[in-house]
């Protein structure tokens, strides 16, 4: 079972989450420097480095946060009785999630750290996916769950990054309809 943060904790991740979301929506992650994520989020800098190593670690977080609201998100959305639900959950999740926070996750494909960082994602959602596919039926799809896994991430993650980066972008649902039978088919 997970720890519950200390209130603090809780309170200090969060505003150093929201200034990095802040500062990102108007420059790219190698242009903000932790003093100045640290200014924003009224945080000194002693305290920053208490809780992460640099500003890649608090975006790192910031993934693993939003991967978790994915997750609960997706247990209301899944049915069962149609197992790509589940996929095509995560990838609506992705899919509005950058199409709600365009400019922070152009700056994030931008930045330096952009490749890491998608990487980070990818392994996220990969985690996510796997641990869903260990409980599938039938028996076939839980023995292949590592390669299964690591397919529909790469899937998910490449989909929505390439589509972020468009300036003339394919209707968001319509992506969505194209991935839901796409994995329909797997």
């Amino acid at each position: 079972m997970e720890k519950k943060l200390d209130l603090r904790v809780q309170k200090t991740r969060s505003a150093l989450t929201n200034a990095l979301y802040d500062l990102m929506c108007q420059k790219s992650l190698d242009e903000i420097t932790v003093t100045e994520l640290c200014e924003k989020a009224m945080v000194r800098k002693a305290t920053f480095y208490k809780h992460f190593g640099d500003k890649t670690e608090l975006l790192v977080y910031m993934i693993q946060e939003m991967q978790r609201l994915s997750e609960e998100t997706n247990i209301i959305g899944y049915d069962p009785a149609v197992p790509s639900s589940y996929y095509t959950g995560v990838f609506r999740y992705l899919m509005d999630f950058i199409d709600s926070n365009e400019k922070f996750i152009v700056s994030i494909l931008k930045s330096n750290a952009g490749s890491a960082v998608r990487n980070i994602l990818e392994e996220q959602v990969r985690l996510s996916i796997d641990r869903h596919l260990r409980q599938e039926e039938p028996e076939y799809i839980r023995s292949s769950h590592t390669i299964l896994s690591v397919a529909y991430a790469g899937a998910i993650v490449s989909c929505g990054a390439w589509w972020a980066m468009r300036k003339k972008r394919p209707d968001k649902e319509e992506m969505i309809a194209t991935f839901a039978e796409f994995v329909k088919k797997l």
